[in-house]
């Protein structure tokens, strides 16, 4: 027996909305809380604790990591790739995760599909011609007042492949990004939003599912085979 969800109209409103949405200059980040900022981990006060931010603390985090991260990862040595895989083992840094795949947001955006909370999907348009990193960029070298950059690292980390990511770097990391509010209002819009109330999420979940958009897929390892083989058990 098939478990079925209550289908809701925000689903249909998802792929209109991205089917617009399909030059390859859009990019998405679904977050699970329609309410929480744009800003990065490392910055963050859940992650300070009691403490404020300062960068020579954040470069002392990144300097730990990278003694740590040679047991793991001896191939990978450009400070910016390293900060990726860092992001993507959920250390806190100066990176927000981007993907340039709109299905893949909308997974981040409900996985946690009985939390209560409204989600959002974000939507970028980039108007950067290249944003493939340089080898040399430094990631801790931008000057106070330098905008939000999106930035592609090269994909020897399986995770940031799967969820075919970019970044969002942030020079400074206390602050909210708003790319809302430089939208030139003589151009198209630069950036869009689509909220999935708490009720549809279960949908969104079944849909993506359906689609191959899964745990196993997103996160890899054997948690994730067990958490995608536990949902097929579900709805069997």
């Amino acid at each position: 027996m098939v478990t079925r969800y209550t289908r809701g109209p925000t689903w249909f409103d998802f792929l209109e909305q991205i089917s617009g949405c399909n030059d390859g200059r859009w990019y998405f980040r679904g977050q699970s809380d329609k309410d929480w900022p744009l800003q990065p981990g490392v910055g963050r006060q859940d992650k300070l604790g009691l403490s404020a931010y300062s960068l020579d603390d954040e470069l002392r985090l990144f300097r730990d990591f990278k003694i740590e991260v040679l047991r793991f990862h001896s191939d990978i040595n450009t400070d910016l790739e390293l900060l990726a895989l860092a992001q993507h083992h959920r250390l806190p840094t100066r990176l927000l995760d981007w993907t340039e795949n709109p299905l893949v947001a909308a997974w981040f955006a409900c996985n946690d599909e009985t939390d209560g909370r409204t989600g959002r999907i974000h939507m970028i348009y980039s108007a950067q011609d290249q944003i493939d990193a340089a080898p040399d960029l430094n990631p801790f070298d931008a000057v106070e007042g330098t905008p939000v950059t999106l930035v592609r690292v090269p994909g020897r980390a399986a995770r940031i492949t799967a969820q075919q990511g970019i970044f969002s770097l942030h020079p400074n990391p206390v602050d909210h990004w708003e790319p809302w509010a430089v939208q030139d209002p003589d151009l198209p819009p630069s950036y869009l939003f689509i909220d999935i109330p708490p009720e549809e999420k279960p949908f969104f979940c079944q849909m993506l599912h359906i689609l191959g958009i899964n745990h196993s897929r997103m996160m890899g390892g054997l948690d994730g085979v067990c958490d995608t083989l536990s949902r097929r058990y579900k709805e069997r």
